[in-house]
């Protein structure tokens, strides 16, 4: 995809995405308003087996401590998808609604990224590390009729750390299955700017150097398309459970990458936390 191409990628998904936005109706799991109090939060562990990096074929089993915090329009968490009492996905990182109604909302959030270290992998060894950076992500999602929703979202190199920029558009279904269950499935496509796709799936002649890669310089382009399911299950008022699995494939030059062992991947997840 050429550059100039690659610039035009989300905001076009965008204007596609409003304009389907025009048939709205409310969903059967509408955004709820703001809760009566001003603070709400969560704390727990959550566990996951995945890639070991986008493209590797090892898997590895990841437990971590998970937090999240509500304060009014601001949330941070450390864990993607870590709710409370809100029938609304939370982003990583530090976040603000910038606009939210029944039918549309705007979040702008910023992250801590780690980067990528040649020691995650031993297929990574000699190409030197991915700098670690701050993140600031826009995303918009629209409720479509039903259970329906749509959604993209573009990430930035907030600091210009060499990590590059991408983003995605993705659509899903969501539906309360019983009093105290939610079950959501959707997929995404995600694109890559130039910068992003040679620091995570290229090849400079340095790194060539260090190891046995041939050198690859991919462009802007498609990056991935990805499925899932996700289960949210609450235990009594003060108690949740989350679990999840997805897949996905690596598409174009991500697939042509001397770094991809795998084109396509999975993972699964899960998570228990307490309301306060």
């Amino acid at each position: 995809m050429p550059p100039r191409l690659s610039r035009l990628a989300l905001p076009a998904a965008l204007v596609l995405c409003a304009a389907a936005g025009t048939s709205l109706a409310q969903e059967e799991l509408p955004l709820t308003p703001p809760p009566a109090t001003v603070w709400e939060g969560a704390f727990g562990l959550s566990a996951s087996y995945r890639p070991e990096y986008a493209g590797a074929a090892k898997q590895i089993f990841k437990v971590s401590p998970a937090l999240f915090l509500r304060y009014g329009r601001f949330t941070i968490t450390n864990a993607s998808g870590f709710v409370t009492r809100r029938a609304d996905d939370v982003v990583r990182g530090l976040g603000m609604d910038m606009v939210r109604n029944e039918q549309l909302r705007l979040n702008l959030a910023l992250r801590f990224d780690a980067g990528r270290g040649e020691n995650t992998s031993d297929a990574l060894k000699g190409l030197g590390n991915i700098k670690p950076t701050i993140r600031a992500r826009l995303q918009a999602s629209w409720k479509l009729q039903g259970p329906w929703r749509a959604g993209a979202s573009w990430s930035l190199d907030a600091i210009h750390r060499g990590g590059g920029n991408f983003g995605d558009v993705s659509g899903g279904w969501e539906q309360r299955i019983a009093p105290d269950t939610v079950v959501s499935v959707g997929s995404s496509l995600s694109v890559g700017a130039q910068r992003y796709m040679q620091s995570y799936f290229g090849i400079t002649e340095e790194q060539a150097s260090r190891t046995t890669y041939p050198v690859f310089k991919p462009g802007a382009g498609v990056r991935d398309v990805t499925a899932y399911t996700n289960l949210r299950h609450d235990i009594g008022s003060e108690w949740i459970v989350l679990g999840g699995a997805s897949t996905s494939r690596l598409l174009g030059q991500a697939a042509a990458s001397p770094l991809t062992g795998r084109k396509t991947s999975w993972g699964i997840n899960a998570g228990l936390a307490r309301r306060f």
